[in-house]
C-alpha cells in the first residue's frame, strides 16, 4: 500500500511542477524569483538532511529538482521581490545549517528548513488571496492531490520522515482553498 502512494506522490508531484513550467513559458503566471530560489534552497538542504536520517524522499526529490528548474525560469519569466518574509526563510534556511553543522543532527536541519519553507509561503499565500488569477489552479490541485498520497507513504511517524509531507500539505491545502475553491465562493 505505501509503495503505491508513494509512486503517485512522485509522478503527480513531477507533473504539477511539469504544468508549471508550461504555464510559466506561457506567460500564465508569473513566479517570484527570490521566493522560487528560497525554496529551492531550503527544500535541497531537507532533503540532503532527509536522507542523512535515512528518510524517504521522493516527493522532495521531485519538489527540489522543479524548484530549481523554475527558480531558473523565474528569473527570466518572473518578477523579482525581497521581503521581509523572504528575509526570515533565508534566516532559517542558514540556522538549519549552523545548527547542523554545530550539532551533527539533521533532524534540526529538516526542521529548520520546514519552518524557513513554511515561513517563505506566506507572499504566496498573500498573492493566492490577492490575486488567484495569477497563480495554476491546475498545478495547485496536482500539488495537494500528490501532498494527500505523501502523507499515506509516510512509514514512521517522526519528525525526520513526517514534517516535510506536513508541512508541503499544509501548504498546498491553503493555496488549493485560496486559488481553487475560494474564487468560487466569491462568485
Amino acid at each position: 500500500m505505501f509503495r503505491e502512494h508513494a509512486f503517485w506522490r512522485s509522478v503527480l508531484c513531477r507533473l504539477s511542477a511539469l504544468y508549471l513550467i508550461w504555464a510559466i513559458v506561457n506567460y500564465q503566471t508569473v513566479p517570484s524569483t527570490v521566493s522560487w530560489a528560497i525554496w529551492a534552497s531550503v527544500d535541497t538542504l531537507a532533503l540532503l538532511a532527509m536522507r542523512k536520517e535515512n528518510s524517504p524522499t521522493g516527493q522532495l526529490t521531485g519538489a527540489v529538482a522543479g524548484a530549481w528548474i523554475v527558480t531558473l525560469l523565474a528569473v527570466f519569466f518572473g518578477k523579482p521581490t525581497m521581503g521581509s518574509i523572504e528575509w526570515v526563510s533565508i534566516a532559517g534556511a542558514v540556522a538549519g545549517i549552523v545548527l547542523w553543522q554545530i550539532t551533527g543532527n539533521a533532524v534540526l536541519a529538516i526542521v529548520c528548513s520546514q519552518l524557513a519553507v513554511f515561513v517563505g509561503a506566506f507572499p504566496t499565500f498573500a498573492n493566492g488571496y490577492n490575486n488567484p488569477s495569477q497563480e495554476n489552479p491546475i498545478a495547485w490541485t496536482i500539488w495537494f492531490v500528490s501532498c494527500i498520497f505523501a502523507l499515506f507513504a509516510v512509514k514512521k511517524w517522526n519528525l525526520a520522515e513526517a514534517l516535510q509531507p506536513i508541512t508541503f500539505t499544509v501548504i498546498e491545502t491553503v493555496m488549493f482553498v485560496l486559488v481553487v475553491i475560494r474564487p468560487h465562493w466569491l462568485l
